[in-house]
């Protein structure tokens, strides 16, 4: 830099080459012969090399300004397929679409950034974050959005709060009349229509999670069923296909306790009372692993389960019968869960990269939310 302004005093006839030290002018790669600077043609060659490297040096300054306000990402470069590679949706209006029902419908929160990111940098980075597929750390981001590691996660705070206080806006479950219209025909040979049955499946799933040091910690996160350390995800849905996520748990909670937690008959009771489509309780189907035929009695709710006794004791007819119709219904809540473990996020878990928990625990929620916009009915 100092350098610079004596050459360019030199240039403007403020300064001679005489009072320049002959090591910085040396440094500089500069041909001068300071006893011979009154020469007006060597003075002319001076001032001309001296021109040209300020005008290289403020040309590689533009351009690297230039290349750092760029883009990282232009719209027409988001085919469908390349959308689909990096979020999962099909193509990029539903993309927005999507954004746009998180936003509810306002331009100005879709249009709104907390960063230098475009406002379709920041939601394609957002998306593609949870859907965990193709990149796996937070340098890999950094690098391919040019950005560092705290605008990125200030734009990953924004849009998660942004998404959850959408998903809490909306209701818990789909009315009856709207869970009669949207089922498959299918269901019709197990469920009239007109019956007004509330069927709502429940399952659960683990997500990997770090072994810690601490020993209490460690038997409160280790889960028997799943043989690791993991916590306890519970996953609902509806014949229409729609699903919900309950809060992330310990792994070591057991089913029955996971359900009594999560409060989830209180909120279907109060959802089946102010739901006038139909005078039915929720009817949840679980699997023998489930303890809760009491706790749903209690919120005036029902239970259906296949039949279990000890070990040893053969079932009868009527028993395997009953057990082999709830298989059959409970078809659908394999596929719930898989449908929450398409983000590779949420498949691979803490168990190889620590993340904050708050973090997974959004992601989990947000995600059992955006799926119901993104894909197909399964059921």
């Amino acid at each position: 830099m100092q350098q610079r302004h004596e050459v360019e005093d030199v240039v403007l006839g403020n300064q001679s080459w005489d009072d320049i030290n002959k090591r910085l002018i040396a440094a500089a790669g500069l041909d001068v012969h300071c006893g011979n600077t009154g020469t007006p043609k060597r003075k002319k060659l001076a001032e001309a090399l001296a021109r040209k490297k300020l005008a290289e040096a403020e040309d590689v300054a533009s351009k690297r300004k230039e290349e750092e306000t760029k883009p990282s990402v232009i719209p027409d470069d988001l085919t469908p397929n390349e959308v689909k590679r990096r979020t999962g949706f099909d193509n990029l209006p539903k993309l927005l679409a999507y954004a746009m029902v998180v936003c509810d419908g306002s331009l100005d929160c879709l249009f709104a950034t907390s960063s230098k990111l475009t406002w379709v940098e920041e939601w394609l980075f957002y998306f593609e974050f949870k859907y965990g597929r193709t990149a796996v750390r937070m340098q890999d981001f950094e690098k391919a959005y040019r950005s560092s590691e705290y605008p990125l996660r200030k734009v990953l705070k924004q849009k998660f709060s942004l998404e959850n206080g959408t998903r809490n806006r909306w209701p818990m479950y789909a009315t009856y009349k709207e869970d009669a219209k949207f089922r498959g025909e299918q269901w019709d040979f197990y469920f009239d229509r007109r019956s007004g049955e509330r069927i709502v499946m429940h399952d659960a799933t683990g997500i990997p999670l770090p072994c810690p040091s601490n020993a209490e910690l460690q038997r409160a996160l280790f889960s028997d069923y799943y043989g690791t350390t993991c916590a306890k995800a519970g996953v609902s849905n509806q014949l229409c296909g729609w699903m919900r996520g309950m809060p992330l748990m310990t792994g070591r909670i057991t089913d029955s306790q996971m359900i009594k937690d999560s409060d989830v008959l209180v909120a279907q009771r109060k959802f089946s009372e102010a739901d006038h489509s139909s005078d039915k309780p929720f009817n949840n189907v679980l699997d023998k692993g489930f303890r809760n035929t009491l706790d749903a009695s209690m919120e005036g709710q029902r239970c259906m389960q296949p039949k279990y006794s000890k070990g040893d004791i053969q079932f009868t007819g009527k028993a395997t019968l009953h057990s082999a119709i709830i298989a059959v219904i409970r078809s659908g809540n394999e596929r719930a869960v898989q449908r929450c473990k398409m983000s590779w996020f949420l498949k691979r878990g803490c168990a190889y990269q620590l993340w904050d928990t708050h973090l997974l625990c959004d992601i989990w929620d947000t995600w059992t939310f955006q799926v119901n916009f993104m894909y197909d009915k399964f059921l």
